[in-house]
């Protein structure tokens, strides 16, 4: 899967997804992650949207489940979602392509507490991001996490990301790695680096309508 740039999964779901032969098939209504081997991976998608409910209809195809794809089948992500397969052929997968126990959809993900390495609350996971070489980071906030954006004045201008590999564990909530002292000491230290590109951001705002994107542990915090 090639991405031309990072973005987040709420950007990713505003989308249109074209199949291998440019015809547009819908959008994507949701997506799933699976955590293992200390990374968090896309899985599958859902799609929705009236095209593919078209698609199903004409082919007495109502599934009583959702219609979930293989991730594998994304070729590239630009402005757009491009397959790497027809929608004619997309209808084959679909009795393969069920939910496992093991996965996690985003519309579950994005309302998870986030504990430190002790148990400690430090905020919620509000988005997943992916970055231009594929690896799948989480987008936190609220909590600990919202208090030192505000205490720093910047709580309007930031995205905060937590790389994959500080989780430690995923299941009802995500445990990280590290303590909530280290986050926010790295959180400050981090802001404090970028501060002038933040402001500088935040003059732009007009025009550009963006925040900044801020990644935490880009080395292995242990």
């Amino acid at each position: 899967m090639k991405i031309s740039q990072s973005l987040k999964c709420s950007e990713l779901k505003k989308a249109d997804v074209f199949d291998s032969d440019g015809k547009e098939v819908g959008n994507i209504d949701d997506l799933t992650f699976v955590f293992e081997a200390g990374e968090l991976r896309l899985s599958q998608f859902i799609l929705g949207g009236p095209v593919l409910e078209e698609f199903l209809e004409a082919l007495k195809l109502r599934p009583d489940r959702d219609p979930v794809f293989d991730a594998s089948m994304i070729e590239k992500i630009d402005e757009d979602v491009h397959l790497n397969t027809t929608l004619d052929k997309m209808k084959t997968t679909l009795d393969d392509c069920a939910i496992s126990d093991e996965e996690i959809r985003l519309s579950k993900l994005t309302k998870m507490d986030i504990m430190d390495a002790h148990g400690k609350k430090v905020g919620n996971a509000l988005d997943v991001h992916f970055d231009a070489d594929g690896s799948v980071s989480i987008i936190v906030g609220e909590g600990f996490i919202e208090e030192k954006l505000e205490a720093l004045g910047l709580k309007e201008d930031v995205d905060i990301i937590v790389p994959g590999d500080v989780i430690e564990s995923l299941d009802k909530m995500m445990n990280l790695k590290v303590s909530k002292d280290a986050l926010g000491t790295t959180m400050e230290e981090v802001l404090e680096q970028r501060k002038p590109e933040i402001i500088a951001a935040r003059e732009a705002r007009d025009v550009s309508r963006s925040v900044t994107k801020v990644t935490l542990f880009t080395q292995r915090p242990i």
